[in-house]
């Protein structure tokens, strides 16, 4: 192929590719990405659990629900230079045995918190090189299929799907396995025997699953975006990136932790014997919203460019002024409702920021660019213990903190809404 073959290709007639399930190996990352995701959230609903199981104090289990950041953050930081070395499917491969080791380590340590915060940790690992190596190969699957004819229909027809897009996949991938991990094992801790134990065995089969997924995954040694252009390191980012991905990326998973790591808490004293399954029931009801939302956005962006990401702040804003109220009044349906809110909220700001990294990611710049918002997205679910340590040392109200976020996140994305309008003024 000439060096102008493939652009001469893109640039002319409507391309026709083939559904995402014509995909070598597609469903294969999706459900690695899915499986990280499941051990990412598998402890979330289990908090209350371990308090009156085993005695832990507040402090170590909220300890122990942020240890995970510990390996997540220099994993997603580290994630697309280790690709760039090793491959992409390497990188995959190592993440499920690693995310397999922490939940059995869960289960072995479950009245060790040392031991149990170095699986999370793992889990933490496993699940940042999920995020931002796998996205890498969504993208790398989409591109190589971009020129490829679809499969046959009847005759000389051809379908005219689109191709699979690749940030809607890897949000979508995520979301699920949050709902469902955090979901089950929930349900699994409240109602069957040996709490500590059952939930992380779920997680092992899933893992099992997806190992065997690899036999259908085919990635070349290198992808594109991280492989073929270096770029001097000096590069600078794009200004869209900086003043209106980044603001926005805290609440990604802030609006997961307000919705069923705060929220609960206000109304534990109505939920006597059931708070393992009301946690889990918000993580469902969060999430799944969440994937609903994803879903929605490719059939609004099919029509017109819909802005998911300012949409999603928004209602982050609207969903923790509900949880304002639902605190004050200690409402449990305001409490589901608030958590319904912060799903849409959540879903939107994941898929918008994603999406707005793969369109404005130069060469060379996808895997850090996303790397960064995941970091900042997850920094944002340390909301709980950063507000819980708040109400214990300063006594500070839950309604005075959720108002706080709340304006913090609506002045940070305005400032940066208007810095960028600014920018784009002077450079026309």
């Amino acid at each position: 192929m000439t060096a102008t073959s493939a652009p001469a290709k893109r640039l002319g007639a409507p391309l026709q590719v083939p559904r995402a399930r014509s995909v070598p190996g597609w469903w294969s990352v999706c459900l690695i990405m899915f499986t990280v995701a499941w051990g990412g959230n598998q402890f979330t609903p289990l908090l209350s659990m371990y308090r009156a199981e085993n005695g832990f104090s507040d402090v170590t289990v909220n300890t122990l629900l942020f240890a995970y950041v510990v390996g997540l953050v220099p994993s997603l930081l580290l994630a697309s230079a280790a690709a760039k070395r090793f491959g992409l499917k390497p990188m995959l491969v190592a993440a499920l045995p690693m995310s397999a080791l922490g939940s059995a380590l869960l289960i072995l340590g479950s009245t060790a918190p040392a031991v149990m915060f170095l699986g999370r940790t793992l889990i933490g690992l496993a699940l940042g090189i999920g995020m931002v190596v796998g996205g890498l190969a969504l993208k790398q699957l989409s591109l190589a299929t971009a020129t490829a004819p679809s499969e046959p229909l009847l005759g000389d027809q051809r379908t005219t799907a689109r191709a699979p897009s690749a940030p809607r996949s890897s949000a979508m991938s995520l979301t699920a396995g949050f709902a469902l991990g955090a979901g089950l094992a929930g349900v699994v801790a409240q109602w069957l025997p040996h709490p500590t134990a059952l939930p992380y065995v779920l997680h092992l089969l899933v893992c099992l699953a997806a190992a065997l997924g690899l036999f259908w995954l085919r990635l070349s040694g290198r992808d594109d975006d991280i492989g073929a252009h270096p770029l001097p390191q000096t590069r600078r980012l794009p200004a869209a990136y900086l003043l209106g991905v980044l603001p926005a990326a805290p609440w990604i998973f802030g609006a997961l932790g307000i919705a069923y790591a705060i929220l609960p808490s206000v109304v534990s004293s109505q939920l006597t014997g059931l708070s393992t399954a009301f946690s889990a029931l918000l993580c469902l009801i969060s999430l799944g919203i969440g994937f609903a939302a994803q879903q929605m956005v490719a059939h609004f962006t099919g029509r017109w460019r819909f802005p998911a990401r300012p949409v999603g702040v928004g209602l982050f804003v609207v969903g923790t002024a509900m949880g304002i109220v639902a605190t004050i009044s200690a409402s449990v349906v305001l409490v589901v409702l608030a958590a319904i809110v912060l799903g849409i909220g959540y879903g939107l700001i994941l898929v918008g920021c994603l999406q707005d990294c793969d369109r404005l990611a130069g060469p060379g710049q996808l895997g850090q660019m996303t790397g960064v918002v995941y970091t900042l997205g997850y920094l944002g679910f340390g909301l709980p213990m950063v507000v819980a340590w708040i109400q214990e040392t300063f006594g500070t109200s839950y309604p005075v903190m959720l108002a706080w976020i709340a304006g913090i996140a609506l002045v940070s994305n305005l400032a940066g809404a208007l810095a960028i309008r600014v920018v784009r003024h002077r450079h026309r």
